[in-house]
C-alpha cells in the first residue's frame, strides 16, 4: 500500500511538473505584471517586467514609467492616451496599440500611453493630472465607456481595488492592492493559475458590468451623481486639453454633461458590419477594432485641432 501511495504521489508530481512546463512553453495562461501604488496613489506596474499574454508570440514589457504602452517624446507636441484594459491592450500584438495605430496618421505628434486594467473615470482623471507634470501633453485623450463612470461612483458599486469618487463626501477614495501576496504566488504557479481560470468557482463576481436603469427614481439619482462628478472634475482638473473618446452606446447623460462643461469629445461609431470585438467571450477591441478607433480619433484631431 505504501509503495502504491509513493508511486501515485510521484506520478502526480511528475504530471504536475509536465503540465507546468507545457503551460509555460505554450503560454496557455497570461503573465500578469506586478503592481505597486505610487506617490500619487495611482496603481502602476513595476518597471522592467516582461511576460507573455495567452498564446502570444511576442512578449510585453513594462516601461520605466510603469506602463505597458508606448512612451515617447521625440516630437512636440505629445498626445497622452489614457484608459483601462482596452488601452493596456495586452490581448493584442503591440503594433495594434492605439499609439502605434495613430503614429502614421498623426506623424507630427509623439504619444504616451497610460493604460491599465480596472482604471475608472476618476482614476483616468488623476492620471491625466500626473501626466501634466511628467510629460506636459498638448492634449489628453481619455477612452471611456459607461462602465468607467458607474464604477467610479462608490455609492453605485464599491470597489476597494479601484480609485473611486464618493458623492456623499465629495472626495476621492484611493485604492488598495487586492491580495498582492496571494496573487504573486498564483500568477507564478502556472498550473494553479490555469485551473483557477478554467474552473473559476472562487472568482469574485464583483464586476457586474453596465448597470441597466429602469426605475425613474434611480435614473434621476444617477443624473445627480454624474453631475456632481463632473462638477468636481471642473474644479480639480484641466479640462481644456481633454478629449473624451466615448465607446459606442455611451450613456446620453454623460455626453450631455461633457458638452455642458465644454469638454472635447469623440463619439466612436461602428460604421460597418464587421465587429470590433476579439470574439464572443472577449469584448476588447481586436486589431481591426483598434484601427477603426484610431482612424476616427485621427480624423477628429486633423479636422478640429490641427
Amino acid at each position: 500500500m505504501k509503495q502504491f501511495l509513493k508511486k501515485s504521489i510521484l506520478f502526480l508530481v511528475l504530471l504536475g511538473v509536465l503540465a507546468e512546463v507545457v503551460i509555460r512553453f505554450f503560454h496557455l495562461v497570461p503573465d500578469i505584471p506586478e503592481r505597486y501604488i505610487d506617490k500619487n496613489k495611482i496603481q502602476r506596474y513595476k518597471p522592467g517586467q516582461t511576460g507573455y499574454y495567452t498564446k502570444a508570440k511576442k512578449p510585453w514589457s513594462v516601461n520605466k514609467y510603469g506602463w505597458l504602452g508606448v512612451a515617447e517624446s521625440s516630437n512636440e507636441p505629445t498626445l497622452s492616451i489614457i484608459g483601462d484594459s482596452y488601452i493596456e491592450n495586452l490581448m493584442n500584438p503591440f503594433e495594434c496599440n492605439q499609439a502605434n495605430v495613430l503614429k502614421p496618421l498623426l506623424p507630427e505628434y509623439s504619444f504616451f500611453e497610460a493604460g491599465r486594467s480596472g482604471v475608472t473615470f476618476i482614476e483616468a482623471m488623476e492620471i491625466s493630472k500626473m501626466l501634466e507634470d511628467e510629460i506636459k501633453p498638448e492634449y489628453q485623450i481619455l477612452y471611456l465607456s459607461t462602465n468607467d463612470f458607474t464604477e467610479t461612483i462608490s455609492e453605485i458599486n464599491k470597489y476597494s481595488d479601484r480609485v473611486q469618487f464618493s458623492t456623499k463626501s465629495n472626495k476621492i477614495i484611493t485604492s488598495k492592492l487586492k491580495s498582492p501576496g496571494l496573487k504573486k504566488i498564483l500568477y507564478n504557479f502556472k498550473l494553479a493559475y490555469y485551473l483557477y481560470l478554467k474552473y473559476p468557482i472562487f472568482i469574485n463576481k464583483q464586476n457586474k458590468g453596465i448597470i441597466e436603469i429602469d426605475d425613474k427614481a434611480v435614473s434621476k439619482q444617477r443624473r445627480i451623481q454624474y453631475a456632481q462628478l463632473f462638477n468636481y472634475c471642473a474644479e480639480n482638473y484641466n479640462l481644456q486639453n481633454m478629449i473624451f473618446a466615448f465607446h459606442p452606446d455611451i450613456d446620453q447623460e454623460i455626453t450631455e454633461l461633457t458638452a455642458k462643461h465644454d469638454i472635447k469629445m469623440i463619439l466612436l461609431e461602428t460604421k460597418d458590419d464587421k465587429k470590433w470585438e476579439i470574439g464572443e467571450h472577449d469584448k476588447h477591441w481586436s486589431c481591426y477594432g483598434h484601427m477603426q478607433v484610431g482612424n476616427q480619433i485621427a480624423n477628429y484631431i486633423n479636422n478640429n485641432l490641427n
